[in-house]
């Protein structure tokens, strides 16, 4: 890489699966969203986590964002390779094992060891039932159980994180979609119509639903999910720069946090910034990065559940909260990767050999040859 402070775009060896550290990013974005949450169950008068104040709005919501952008980058790749039918599979067998078996751990642990009804009435409630089968569908948005954590701030709530995890399913899907009718491609077009989102994000009123479903937190998550999308499709020219990346996040944070633009200018800033960091960071943390289990998802689905227990188990301060879930959350992450997600990735299909290049993610125009056939990451969401 030259020295220039505006340096060269990411080459295919840069996508190796040890030329990155997005491995260690997703760990910190998951335990970040704990740090708003540990806040949110325990200190009801100040709500909001302290980096709040310098970034206008909870970090937690900044960490989702930057994993819509990982994920955006990443998976577009991976569809690339592989088409779209292998594509939503090997997309399924990310989200959905590890989450099956969370819905059936963490109701029955929980019960278990918090409970407040029988047995009998808790299995038939179906409270229980539109929680588990709800969340498994990824249908909806059912995060309480019956009979556990009634007095608690966050009433009833077992595991809020989990809305997110359908906005990434639709995501694939109109990535999906979108390749296989070529509208990725000219590039140019997509960053087109994402400006096109971006104007719409800023127009339409912020209070704006679909029946019951808030519609600006979707389209925050689109938006965020489509720069990662743009950020693959000029992966050749897109400058690796960290003086760029944190003039970007100085001029987000100068933002008013009542700017209506405020999370979009921060979603660009940030999103650059991971996504250079991703790649310009010394080889060492590559290495580690790239011999790191990927706990990140199993975080991210246990530690909602865990915060809740810690506050049963009396860590009802912020600090303490975050400290003795993250010890409770560990082990269910391992678990969950080396036992049940990891074994899952194993079904994915394989790249394709000399497979035709899908009209809608064809290589960087103007690219040469050799350099169209671009490895996939092995760390894809």
């Amino acid at each position: 890489m030259n020295g220039s402070w505006l340096a060269r775009g990411i080459e295919p060896a840069d996508l190796r699966h040890d030329g990155n550290s997005f491995t260690i990013q997703r760990w910190v974005l998951a335990s970040s969203v704990m740090i708003s949450h540990a806040w949110d169950m325990t200190n009801p008068v100040a709500g909001l986590d302290p980096i709040a104040t310098v970034l206008g709005f909870p970090v937690s919501r900044l960490a989702v964002y930057l994993f819509f952008t990982l994920s955006g980058f990443l998976v577009t790749g991976s569809l690339y390779k592989r088409g779209v039918g292998p594509f939503l599979l090997a997309r399924a067998l990310r989200l959905l094992p590890g989450l099956w078996v969370m819905l059936i751990v963490v109701p029955l642990g929980l019960w278990a060891a918090f409970g407040t009804l029988s047995f009998g009435a808790f299995a038939s409630s179906p409270e229980t039932w539109r929680f588990v089968g709800r969340n498994a569908l990824l249908l909806g948005r059912d995060f309480t159980l019956p009979g556990l954590f009634e007095t608690h701030y966050l009433r009833g709530a077992v595991n809020g994180s989990l809305w997110t995890i359908p906005k990434e399913l639709q995501c694939y899907l109109l990535l999906a979609l979108a390749a296989a009718l070529g509208l990725t491609q000219p590039r140019r077009r997509v960053t087109i119509l994402l400006a096109l989102l971006l104007l719409l994000e800023l127009a339409l009123p912020t209070g704006l639903r679909l029946g019951s479903m808030p519609l600006g937190a979707t389209r925050q998550l689109a938006f965020a999910f489509g720069l990662g999308v743009l950020a693959w499709l000029w992966r050749d020219r897109l400058p690796l720069s960290w003086p760029l990346a944190l003039g970007l996040v100085a001029l987000a944070l100068l933002v008013p946090a009542e700017a209506r633009w405020k999370v979009n200018a921060s979603q660009i800033a940030f999103g650059y910034l991971a996504i250079v960091a991703g790649f310009r960071v010394p080889a060492s943390v590559k290495r580690f990065s790239a011999a790191a289990p990927d706990y990140s998802y199993g975080i991210y689905i246990y530690a909602f559940p865990m915060q809740q227990a810690a506050v049963a188990l009396g860590a009802v301060t912020p600090l303490a909260n975050l400290g003795l879930a993250f010890v409770m959350t560990l082990p269910f992450a391992a678990l969950s990767w080396h036992l049940v997600e990891k074994p899952a990735l194993r079904l994915k299909p394989g790249v394709r050999p000399a497979a035709p290049v899908m009209a809608g993610l064809a290589p960087p125009e103007n690219a040469p040859a050799e350099s169209a056939p671009l490895p996939v990451p092995r760390f894809d969401p």
